[in-house]
């Protein structure tokens, strides 16, 4: 179920237990009054505690609407149940002020107003909008837990999916190819150099297979296995491949999902050998910015988009861009940016991860 379609879901529950909630509370309030209204035998008792009800359904539907609001620029719940107690207060008053000024004097009028008692109804009408917002809330509370936990789910479900697919685009008999094509060649020129190169590919594919977690790892685990991708394709390379890593220390305890990073990095290689001038230029940053989490990998050449309409282009063409984009949408719904565009000669791809509210063991941080 798409994210738009769990909305649309959402507002229509909502507006459907919002009906039957108020009809049934009309219905309730006449059954229990009427008898006791004798001064109202003249009047359309039925028709009043429908309109009492009315008032109330409008007044609840400007508090939801004011919810929605907050909800959305709101991080501190406290100051979100100061204002909705706040928001309950005056909504109150306003709905017992408008139902009496609807009345027909003696029982309602600008002389109805003055009286002690309208301020004891109006009382009755707040408690009313305070259950009805703790109801609101409470509920909400309860289907967002719902969301994270399902999304915790399918996080570590995609993630798991993730290391088989990056057995497709990372670990392809070409990569596996070359590098060892590489080690065979250093074995008669350099066999310190050969030896190194076996190490560092071993502790990648340990890393690729093993090393990380099925939903995340810190930034520095991930940093340190690029390291080991990246000597691969330096020796590789040689002096065609010029490789920049500037990653602040407080970012490397970030939590991201594991072999997230690759993909881009991967990308930045391979297309940009075939567009960049030699040496080709990359480079990785991490850092925190403003409470969130900016990883960027960027490399010189141009950016490369799958074409449609050839038939000869690689097949994993966009497949890693795509990866990344679930496991950022998985992870981070909602709070998470992500972009890959031309900057004149480089290529800049770029995570933002928002370190406030994103996941953590499964778990909102």
């Amino acid at each position: 179920m798409t994210p738009a379609t769990k909305d649309v879901l959402q507002r229509t529950t909502f507006w459907t237990v919002q009906l039957i909630g108020w009809s049934a509370f009309g219905i309730n309030n006449y059954l229990t009054t009427a008898p006791d209204l004798l001064e109202f035998e003249k009047l359309p008792v039925f028709s009043i505690k429908v309109a009492f009800g009315a008032l109330g359904f409008g007044f609840s539907s400007l508090l939801y609407a004011l919810y929605v609001h907050l909800a959305s620029r709101l991080q501190d719940t406290a100051k979100l149940v100061v204002l909705a107690v706040l928001a309950c207060f005056f909504s109150g008053f306003a709905w017992h002020l408008v139902y009496r000024l609807a009345l027909p004097p003696p029982f309602g009028g600008v002389q109805v107003i003055a009286q002690f008692t309208f301020f004891v109804e109006a009382v009755n009408n707040i408690v009313v909008l305070l259950a009805w917002s703790a109801a609101y809330f409470g509920l909400k509370f309860w289907h967002d837990s719902r969301i994270q936990e399902q999304a915790a789910v399918e996080a570590k479900a995609l993630a798991k999916d993730a290391q088989l697919k990056a057995l497709h685009y990372q670990l392809n008999p070409h990569f596996l190819f070359n590098a060892l094509n590489s080690v065979r060649a250093l074995t008669h020129e350099d066999r310190d150099r050969a030896t190194e190169m076996v190490t560092q590919l071993a502790e990648f594919l340990r890393f690729a297979f093993n090393g990380t977690p099925a939903t995340e790892t810190s930034l520095k685990n991930e940093i340190d296995a690029l390291r080991k991708y990246l000597a691969i394709e330096q020796t590789r390379f040689e002096d065609k491949l010029v490789v920049a890593i500037d990653v602040e220390r407080m970012a490397e305890d970030s939590i991201v999902p594991g072999l997230l990073v690759h993909p881009l990095l991967e990308n930045a290689i391979k297309h940009g050998m075939r567009t960049s001038p030699m040496p080709l230029q990359v480079r990785l940053r991490a850092c925190l910015e403003d409470g969130r989490l900016v990883i960027e990998v960027a490399n010189t050449g141009e950016l490369a988009e799958p074409d449609p309409t050839q038939q000869s282009q690689p097949a994993d063409m966009g497949i890693g861009l795509q990866n990344v984009r679930d496991r950022l949408a998985h992870s981070y719904p909602d709070r998470h940016e992500f972009e890959v565009f031309q900057d004149g000669d480089w290529v800049r791809a770029i995570i933002s991860i928002d370190q406030h509210s994103g996941w953590r063991d499964g778990k909102r941080a």
